[in-house]
């Protein structure tokens, strides 16, 4: 059985040049990058990048949604919870 993370609440961005550099890079993934620097909740973010997904060349399993960049970037430690 698979485990749905809950993305709740404020967060806080740990590595804001990480991703304004990935933001400002011609990356299908850019939109998510731009909108978890914006915005200041999980709740806010997914409504912003809603039901996006993109498409990258080297990511063969799948279509990316946002709520799978936001989690990629929790664990990567650019952003974290602000609880």
């Amino acid at each position: 059985m698979t485990e749905i993370t809950e993305l709740r609440g404020p967060y806080r961005v740990l590595n804001a040049d990480m991703l304004r550099d990935k933001a400002n890079r011609n990356d299908p993934r850019r939109n998510f990058y731009r909108a978890m620097l914006l915005c200041p909740t999980y709740e806010a973010y997914l409504a912003d990048v809603g039901q996006e997904t993109v498409t990258v060349e080297s990511y063969t399993s799948g279509p990316i949604s946002g709520r799978m960049e936001i989690l990629y970037a929790r664990r990567s430690g650019w952003i974290a919870d602000s609880n």
